[in-house]
């Protein structure tokens, strides 16, 4: 099995739906699962692992002997047929269903050597040139006899994981899966995972974190660096361009004026791809979604072209979605994290380590903080590297360090790249480190700090006009 881990808007979906769409033009046995897929009969009576990996094993060959029918219908035939019409008749309560969907999977499934693995690969690399993550998949999906893809998406929705035994839950589907690609061979199981519900299922206690080590080398981190979000979006500015008419050029002056503008919190000059590029968190669907917030601006003022002025009108819009989304993703963790972002006005956006730790240290005063699970407390430090580690996962907050390898003689630190980086038990490191927050917000910031400011000049101007 493969386990797929990125942050949300990175493209999980889009891989596996892509999997799946090859799988079905390529005539291999396919399903795709999400959880209000899968078929229960009751809730598990227990919530221990053991008693959770048996739950679920169950409950997914239940989920495949059901989806077969009606997702596979093209390769029921002659006993693969009669088997599934013979498991129908029983009904799918049948005790013995366990092992009848072992048969119906590995009757169905797809001898390897009918499969041009070369062209499978191209295809799922949607290029000439396969992708790691294609490479990785494709070697251990050829690796036996015979095929019959088994994709699990969404997986996190399976609970809510504020709950020690609600993380048991996805450790119980995982750890089933696993158990049901070792007992059917046939099957190659892919599953994706939110970065964030994968980091609680390793780091915390009641976690399973013994259970980490089984899976790490089966875990396949998709992330979009910078040349992968360059290529994501120009690839979909062109084909926008040649709509508009205009193909085989360069789609940047087909909607932008100039080659550079102006970054919506300075007076530095960047050049488009840049901004864009640098907003986006490394997701391509942040990028997306800023071009468009910039469509809107400019056909709202009626401009032929996306200026600067529609870029930072686009940015008060966007940066408040990207707290929007951080308080969506992480207020399980903590349920007012956006008052630990609030509370950034009133640092630099960027900062030295004793600067941001002193900051940390004061939040716990603004607002009753707990964080998973456990109450902040002002002027501790132990309590300000928490908030700080929160901050850097949910990527508002990143240290940069000198990097002589680099163009700009610097490199920054994201969460996947050293979640343990912000650590007491690393204090020299951060010591050394810059502390940036991010340009995705540092707009809605500027806003609160100007609302902020109208708030206390209000009352100012009230008792002038009485006067």
């Amino acid at each position: 099995m493969r386990l797929l881990i990125g942050n949300k808007g990175i493209g999980k979906s889009a891989v596996v739906e892509w999997i799946a769409k090859v799988a079905g033009k390529r005539s291999l046995p396919c399903l795709l699962i999400r959880p209000d897929n899968i078929v229960t009969t009751s809730q598990p009576s227990s919530f221990d692992l053991g008693s959770l990996k048996a739950y679920y094993y169950e409950v997914l060959l239940r989920t495949i002997a059901a989806k077969i029918g009606s997702d596979l219908k093209g390769f029921l035939k002659g006993d693969a047929a009669r088997l599934y019409n013979e498991a129908k008749q029983r009904g799918i309560a049948q005790g013995d269903i366990v092992q009848t969907a072992l048969e119906l999977i590995s009757a169905i499934s797809l001898p390897v050597n009918k499969v041009n693995g070369v062209q499978l690969a191209k295809e799922l690399a949607a290029s000439n040139s396969a992708q790691n993550l294609t490479a990785a998949i494709n070697r251990q999906l050829l690796s036996t006899g015979s095929l019959f893809y088994l994709l699990i998406d969404d997986t996190d929705q399976l609970a809510a994981p504020d709950q020690a035994t609600h993380l048991n839950r996805i450790w119980g589907l995982i750890l089933a899966v696993r158990r049901l690609a070792g007992e059917c061979t046939a099957i190659r199981p892919i599953v994706s995972l939110r970065s964030s519900v994968w980091t609680r299922l390793t780091t915390e206690s009641l976690g399973q974190r013994d259970q980490t080590d089984h899976m790490r080398g089966l875990v396949i981190p998709l992330l979009a660096d910078d040349s992968l979000m360059q290529a994501i979006i120009r690839r979909r500015l062109e084909r926008a361009a040649a709509d508009a008419g205009h193909p085989r050029t360069d789609p940047y002056p087909v909607f932008f004026e100039g080659n550079d503008m102006t970054l919506p919190t300075s007076d530095e000059r960047r050049s488009w791809p840049s901004f864009i590029i640098k907003s986006a968190r490394e997701r391509p669907r942040d990028a997306i979604q800023l071009i468009k917030n910039m469509v809107d601006a400019a056909i709202k003022a009626s401009h032929v072209k996306i200026g600067s002025d529609d870029a930072s009108r686009a940015m008060s819009v966007y940066s408040s979605e990207r707290v929007d989304d951080v308080v969506n993703e992480f207020s399980i963790d903590c349920k007012n994290i956006r008052e630990i972002i609030d509370s950034l006005v009133d640092c630099e956006f960027e900062s030295d380590f004793e600067s941001i730790r002193r900051h940390m240290r004061t939040v716990p005063s603004i607002a009753s903080l707990v964080v998973r699970g456990v109450q902040m407390k002002p002027e501790i430090d132990e309590d300000a590297i928490v908030l700080l580690e929160l901050m850097h996962e949910a990527g508002v907050i990143n240290p940069r360090v000198p990097d002589r390898t680099k163009d700009r003689q610097f490199r920054h630190i994201n969460f996947h790249d050293d979640a343990t980086f912000v650590r007491l038990s690393n204090w020299n490191d951060m010591q050394g480190a810059t502390w940036e927050i991010h340009p995705a917000f540092r707009t809605y910031l500027m806003g609160v700090k100007t609302a902020r400011q109208n708030r206390l000049l209000s009352p100012a101007k009230e008792a002038k006009k009485g006067r």
